[in-house]
């Protein structure tokens, strides 16, 4: 006759099966490639209408993108990961960053991040709607939507709101190109939003 299984014992199997189910959903044994997303290409520089301190606050993102991992959209709503492939950094501090570097390359003043001991007037805050591959039309399409709000931390109050999208082909499924047409779509964005910040504070 089978033996009852204990509580305790029953805790310990979930417990080691959820490990073996999540350990399936990692790489596959090899540490993954590491890619790096640029800041928008240094043009001329940009003036702005004031020099009010503008903070750049990290991005918000749903769970499936706040992390290091690129998102691939399939037919029928599925999302998984490209393999063996990560980011530099989750994407909302990737995306900071470059929005940071970027604002600077341009010669944009008195731009801020958290953290920086200073009196923020504006703030620029950033939704990530879309950062991913889409292949649900076929050939592999780098999506990149990222909605934009610029708050008057003064006066309590939204100055403008704008979303900014940008889609470029990928050359293969190759994980460098996925990543290279990812990085040119984001660039794209990044620099919608430069030209918008800097004509409207």
């Amino acid at each position: 006759m089978r033996k009852p299984v204990s509580r305790r014992a029953f805790l310990s199997l979930s417990a080691a099966a959820a490990a073996t189910t999540l350990a399936g959903c990692s790489f596959s044994g090899r540490a993954p490639f590491t890619y790096d997303l640029m800041a928008a290409e240094v043009g001329e520089a940009l003036r702005r209408r004031t020099s009010r301190t503008i903070l750049i606050t990290e991005p918000t993102a749903i769970g499936v993108y706040d992390s290091q991992r690129i998102v691939v959209r399939e037919p029928g709503g599925v999302l998984s990961y490209l393999p063996e492939a990560q980011l530099s950094d989750r994407l909302p501090l990737l995306l900071r960053t470059r929005l940071v570097q970027s604002f600077e390359d341009r010669g944009v003043q008195n731009i801020a991040r958290s953290g920086d001991r200073v009196n923020i007037e504006i703030a620029l805050s950033t939704d990530v709607r879309a950062f991913e591959l889409d292949t649900t039309l076929g050939a592999p399409l780098a999506v990149v939507t990222l909605s934009s709000r610029l708050v008057d931390e003064v006066a309590r109050r939204v100055i403008a709101t704008r979303t900014f999208s940008a889609q470029v082909q990928a050359a293969s499924l190759d994980n460098a190109n996925v990543v290279a047409a990812l990085d040119t779509a984001m660039r794209n964005v990044i620099n919608q939003i430069l030209v918008w910040t800097t004509s409207t504070v």
